[in-house]
């Protein structure tokens, strides 16, 4: 009597991210914590290959998103063209987490919020396959405020002027 076979295919199962829901940033501040608590958990790969930070919407000029990768096989770069902050390198799970709970968001415009006062930030982490099944995204977002803060007006004159009397006007 022969036995039946049983052939199992394995489906790539997505990373689970849970980014938190809003963040808030104040203009001239140092770069804000976007999600402190950020999780990031596969149940069938146990390194990450990829992930994403971008500003989908209200991307302003002067905007920057920057990570801490130290101590990982994870190198960040970010465009100020598209605002996307990725993240690349085949990792551990727990890196990759660490390196996301790390994303930071600030400006170096002088108005951060003359187009826009809030920013959409969509997370995505890409799985390295590691169980063969194929890779797998996940994602998450993020609503970020963005408060104003009021700039002091700039005034510059000359340090000393002449004038004599019954001459006509000077210019200062």
């Amino acid at each position: 009597c022969a036995l039946p076979i049983l052939t199992v295919t394995p489906t790539a199962d997505a990373p689970s991210l849970s980014a938190a829901a809003s963040a808030a940033y104040t203009e001239n501040a140092a770069g804000t914590t976007l999600s402190s608590g950020f999780t990031l958990t596969d149940p069938d790969d146990v390194s990450m290959a990829s992930a994403t930070v971008t500003i989908a919407t209200g991307l302003s000029t002067g905007d920057v998103l920057a990570a801490v990768t130290t101590g990982t096989n994870i190198t960040a770069s970010y465009s100020t063209v598209t605002g996307a902050l990725t993240l690349s390198g085949t990792d551990s799970v727990a890196n990759y987490q660490t390196v996301l709970r790390s994303v930071t968001y600030s400006s170096t415009s002088d108005d951060p919020t003359l187009n826009n006062t809030t920013r959409t930030l969509n997370w995505s982490v890409v799985d390295a396959n590691s169980d063969g099944a194929g890779a797998a995204t996940g994602s998450a977002s993020t609503t970020l405020t963005v408060t104003p803060t009021a700039d002091a007006p700039t005034l510059s004159a000359a340090a000393s002027a002449a004038y004599t009397e019954n001459a006509a006007g000077t210019t200062l």
